[in-house]
């Protein structure tokens, strides 16, 4: 069996680089709190259609995939479930994190990588993702304050106010649909 990179252990030094110093950056002046909205829905839209085309028994599969940009070493062998559920602990604590900063508070926890990584394979994490991203969806539709000034940093990316971390979401999301496409396409080698 492949040995992967412990949790946590990051991403290639280059590549963080270029998310840190010019893609985020980039984000930050070409995208706006809607944008970013209309992009997550459109992401998890795609998401919901790659996994009910696929057959649910094999959504607690684990399969080794190829490296993917900005996906670190020790998640390459994810079943899909896992990345759902991946995805919706960050969103949770995402979420957590924008409604603290938006009310300009201190977020005093601690966010660390290997506190989001999955726990469980189970069935049907499908409902649970679709369900999570529906109430924040509804939460940031209408939500009034889109630039805090207070800053939680992200472990690897530095200070983001609410407005990056929701950023961040789309981001995440599109980054873990990609994972998800190679996953589908790896189970289908495996099933030829």
């Amino acid at each position: 069996m492949q040995r992967l990179a412990q949790p946590g252990a990051g991403l290639p030094p280059k590549e963080k680089f270029f998310i840190h110093f010019i893609l985020i950056p980039s984000v930050r002046v070409f995208f706006t709190w809607d944008i970013a909205l209309w992009y997550l829905k459109r992401e998890v839209s795609i998401i919901k259609k790659l996994l009910h085309v696929n057959t649910p028994n094999l959504h607690t599969k684990q399969v080794i995939i190829d490296r993917t940009f900005a996906i670190e070493d020790d998640s390459r062998r994810y079943s899909l479930n896992m990345v759902l559920e991946h995805l919706t602990i960050t969103g949770n604590g995402v979420l957590s994190i924008i409604k603290t900063l938006s009310e300009e508070k201190e977020f005093p926890q601690p966010i660390t990588i290997e506190g989001v990584k999955p726990h469980q394979n189970k069935i049907d994490q499908l409902q649970e993702f679709l369900k999570f991203y529906e109430s924040y969806f509804a939460y940031i539709k209408d939500h009034p304050k889109k630039r805090s000034h207070m800053t939680k940093p992200h472990p690897w990316f530095g200070a983001f106010n609410n407005f990056d971390w929701h950023v961040f979401m789309f981001m995440h999301t599109f980054i873990h649909r990609r994972q998800i496409e190679a996953i589908i396409e790896r189970l289908g080698e495996k099933n030829e």
